[in-house]
């Protein structure tokens, strides 16, 4: 193939891409109110979007709450009743009052650009939360979304993917066959960890840390 065809192809593919974006439905904004706040559970009224989308709570600008004017709060769809959702915070409660604006936040499909490969958007779930993923990672200590507590800067080789990931045919997986050290002589001797296993160690109930390993 000469050099024209291949550019004349990926100009093709390109201007498929734009076609597809620019058919793409964008959904109205729906907005909600906070009706219910109990312990670390939510509820909200007026929101209609399925469990796992995540929503923004908006503080009011005035008035007497010690917060107001602060930045969103980000919550995760985790349930519904009714006409009710409930919503799991990932932010700090305190200052939230009754009557608070509910936001869905839905993340866009982004443009097409010539010569890189165009992100099938084709699933509720890729609308939903997006978390950086890649090799930039590696050494890095981030907060729930992603934003970095290290001090060492913004992230770098990174790119947002959604966080509800297209299950793996177990066919394709790599297959268990080098043990991993975890370092402790009781976990290895009784519960023999692989490389490419994916676990969690949950402490007690009372305990509010949990260890994971992948």
């Amino acid at each position: 193939m000469s050099a024209t065809e291949t550019r004349l192809e990926r100009w093709g593919r390109y201007m498929d891409d734009l076609q597809a974006f620019a058919a793409t439905p964008v959904p109205l904004e729906p907005q909600g109110k906070l009706v219910r706040v109990a312990g670390m559970v939510l509820e909200a009224t007026g929101v209609r979007v399925p469990v796992g989308s995540v929503c923004e709570i908006h503080l009011p600008r005035t008035g007497n709450s010690s917060r107001r004017g602060s930045p969103p709060v980000k919550a995760e769809v985790v349930g519904f009743s009714g006409d009710r959702a409930f919503l799991m915070p990932t932010d700090e409660v305190q200052g939230l009052s009754s009557g608070a604006m509910v936001l869905p936040r839905f993340t866009p499909p982004q443009a097409p650009q010539l010569g890189k490969p165009q992100h099938p958007w084709r699933r509720d779930e890729d609308r939903g939360l997006h978390l950086p993923m890649g090799a930039g990672l590696l050494g890095r200590v981030v907060d729930s979304h992603g934003h970095p507590l290290d001090r060492k800067g913004p992230l770098e080789n990174v790119h947002d993917e959604p966080m509800i990931r297209r299950p793996i045919n177990a066919m394709d997986r790599d297959p268990v066959r080098t043990p991993l050290d975890t370092g402790v002589r009781s976990i290895n001797s009784m519960l023999t960890v692989a490389a490419a296993n994916a676990w969690a160690c949950s402490p007690a109930p009372a305990w509010a840390s949990r260890c994971c390993w992948a």
